[in-house]
């Protein structure tokens, strides 16, 4: 059974319609289409997921088109993405009045029509909104708030609420709203905080369980590597290791710091990085004395290196 979701692509450009079909087909049951009559056709007996409409054609443009598939029962409610060369104010509004959930400006590349495909799905709830996702943009939010930029901040909480969201990150981004209504912006900061811990908490409890276990003696062999690594300005290498790490279940403790020392070395401050994983080390040294049984006997169920010789 075919469970894929259908896109519509209504284009008279025959190579727009093989490209956009090339670069979604690998995820997506593409439907081309050369005019807008065909469309509204096809819409008359069979239904799509979403539209990928090109707003200047010839005969009957996208607005033209977008009208009459609005009339029918197929079309009333199916989201339309304009693609247009060109973002005029009446056109803008336009699609607007019409229920437009998009607009792309031609030309665009393969990853951001996939991206912006992905968040109407989401936005709809038809696809999930990853955790990752969701605590970039609360931090997004949060910077905002350190910045005190509070219309960008209420700007990118109407954004986010449009997604399909848990209840108890939904109430507490309200509350970051209201708290800054109040002028209570600290409030606001103190609340956006608890929404980050919140999506990491669930994070972390995904992640661990399916996780392979690990020993403390192992992380204090990879910490080591990777900042002899860094000595010799291994960068990348660097990166690759600590990603590696936090594909086993290591402590909540080291899992933040993992992720904050990778964000540095992305950005190249491997300083600050360096810091991080000094204070990981010291972290999980002192772990490692206060387990010492627990440690004896992973060694001696598994082999000694048996941990270590899968990380290197």
């Amino acid at each position: 059974m075919n469970n894929r979701m259908k896109i519509m692509v209504v284009d008279d450009n025959t190579v727009n319609l093989a490209t956009i079909e090339q670069d979604l087909s690998d995820k997506y049951d593409i439907i081309p289409m050369l005019t807008g009559r065909r469309a509204i056709k096809y819409l008359y007996r069979e239904t799509c997921d979403l539209i990928l409409l090109d707003v200047q054609m010839p005969i009957m443009d996208g607005i033209e088109t977008l009208r009459e598939i609005r009339t029918q029962e197929n079309g009333v409610d199916v989201p339309v993405i304009f693609l247009t060369a060109r973002r005029d104010a009446q056109t803008v509004l336009e699609g607007s009045k019409l229920g437009i959930v998009d607009f792309i400006t031609k030309p665009f590349d393969s990853d951001n029509l996939k991206m912006r495909i992905d968040n109407v799905f989401k936005k709809l709830g038809i696809l999930p909104l990853e955790h990752e996702e969701l605590l970039e943009k609360v931090n997004d939010v949060y910077n905002r708030l350190l910045d005190l930029d509070e219309d960008g901040v209420k700007k990118d909480i109407e954004e986010m609420l449009q997604f399909k969201m848990d209840e108890d990150i939904i109430g507490r981004l309200h509350n970051v709203k209201q708290k800054l209504d109040d002028g209570n912006v600290d409030g606001a900061i103190e609340m956006t905080e608890r929404i980050k811990e919140l999506i990491e908490h669930t994070i972390d409890n995904d992640d661990s369980s399916n996780l392979s276990p690990i020993s403390m003696p192992e992380i204090i062999t990879v910490l080591n590597a990777t900042l002899e690594e860094l000595e010799s300005f291994k960068t990348k290498e660097a990166i690759e290791r600590l990603k590696k790490l936090k594909e086993y279940d290591v402590p909540v403790d080291v899992r933040h710091k993992l992720k904050e020392a990778i964000n540095y070395l992305k950005n190249y401050d491997d300083i600050e990085a360096k810091k991080i994983i000094e204070e990981m080390l010291l972290f999980v040294s002192v772990s490692d004395e206060n387990n010492k049984d627990e440690i004896l006997e992973d060694k001696n169920r598994h082999g000694r290196g048996y941990h270590v010789s899968r990380l290197s």
